[in-house]
């Protein structure tokens, strides 16, 4: 594969925009990278990660329940089988289909694509996490008021609470930085 020449090299690199830590104190990690549909889906997996073992045993039980309701019950029961059997279908669709539940869930809330233009730049300093587009735009989240954290080898995904969150995908830095803020990030969650 041919190398880029020096002049092309140096456009591609003045195309991506400055971005200035300074303002935000003492800045532990910083990172930019693209923001697109592909880290919106990766974001996505990382929603309520445990949810589709939770739905599937919910409807396991639903299932369990409608066949024990219909040997004790027999021909006088058919409201409550017929409710119980709504339930199990609907916990069984959810199941089956989260990441599009999840997806679609990720677009209304600070995850969406949408919201930003460009390439966005996420500073994790010692007391917030902001992000920012090339625009400006973008938040300002306390990690005071940090409730989850959930990473995989995709990325990290932090949560505010109402539908705040910042995805900081694991190609935007290195393999050791990103498992220090992975752990960094976990231990500054509440404890359940």
């Amino acid at each position: 594969m041919a190398k880029k020449n020096a002049a092309r090299r140096k456009a591609t690199t003045d195309s991506q925009p400055a971005f200035d830590d300074s303002k935000y104190g003492y800045v532990l990690y910083s990172m930019t990278f693209d923001y697109n549909e592909l880290g919106l889906a990766r974001a996505s997996e990382l929603l309520a990660p445990r949810m589709r073992g939770a739905l599937s045993t919910a409807s396991f039980i639903s299932l369990a329940v409608l066949v024990l309701a219909a040997l004790a019950f027999g021909n006088q029961g058919y409201p409550l089988l017929i409710a119980l059997f709504l339930v199990s279908v609907g916990l069984l669709y959810a199941s089956s289909n989260i990441a599009r539940l999840r997806l679609r869930y990720a677009r209304t809330t600070t995850l969406d694509p949408a919201d930003y233009d460009g390439a966005l730049h996420v500073a994790v300093g010692d007391d917030a996490i902001h992000v920012r587009d090339a625009q400006g735009a973008g938040g300002d989240y306390p990690l005071s008021e940090l409730k989850t954290s959930n990473s995989s080898p995709e990325g990290i995904l932090a949560g505010f609470g109402a539908k705040r969150y910042v995805f900081v995908p694991r190609s935007s830095m290195s393999e050791g930085r990103f498992h220090e803020l992975a752990r960094m990030l976990a231990e500054r969650c509440p404890k359940k």
